[in-house]
C-alpha cells in the first residue's frame, strides 16, 4: 500500500508542475497573470505551493494513512475542494485521483496481496 501512496504523490506532484489532472487533462489557464513576486510561471494552483505540498509533503495540512487494507491521501487545506470540483467562477482543476499507471500498479499490488492471503489458508 505504501508504494501506491508514494506513486500517487509523484503523480500529484507531476500534475501540479504540468498543470494537468491525474488523467492528463490540462487545467484552465489563469485568468490574470500573477504579480512579479508570485508564481512567475503563472501556473494554476502554485501561488504559494501550499496545496501541492499539503498532498505530497509532510505539512500540517497533509492527510495520509496507510494500512494493509486501505490507504488515504489528501489534504486539509480549506480551499482544496473548490479547486478539485470547481465552483461558480473558479474552474475545476482536479489534482487528486489516479492515472492508469497508478491504477494498474494498485490493482496488481492488491491482487498479489489477496493471493498471498489465500495461499496462507
Amino acid at each position: 500500500m505504501q508504494k501506491i501512496v508514494e506513486q500517487t504523490k509523484e503523480q500529484v506532484h507531476s500534475g501540479f508542475q504540468q498543470g494537468t489532472s491525474p488523467t492528463g487533462e490540462r487545467w484552465t489557464a489563469l485568468k490574470y497573470p500573477r504579480p512579479p513576486h508570485r508564481n512567475q510561471n503563472n501556473k494554476p494552483l502554485l501561488d504559494s505551493y501550499k496545496l501541492q505540498e499539503s498532498v505530497t509533503g509532510k505539512t500540517a495540512d497533509h492527510l495520509e494513512a496507510v494500512s494493509n487494507e486501505e490507504l488515504t491521501l489528501g489534504t486539509y487545506v480549506e480551499y482544496a475542494g473548490i479547486h478539485q470540483e470547481g465552483s461558480g467562477r473558479i474552474p475545476q482543476r482536479k489534482f487528486l485521483g489516479f492515472n492508469e499507471k497508478t491504477k494498474d500498479m494498485a490493482t496488481t499490488k492488491v491482487a498479489d496481496s489477496v493471493i498471498q492471503q489465500i495461499d496462507r489458508l
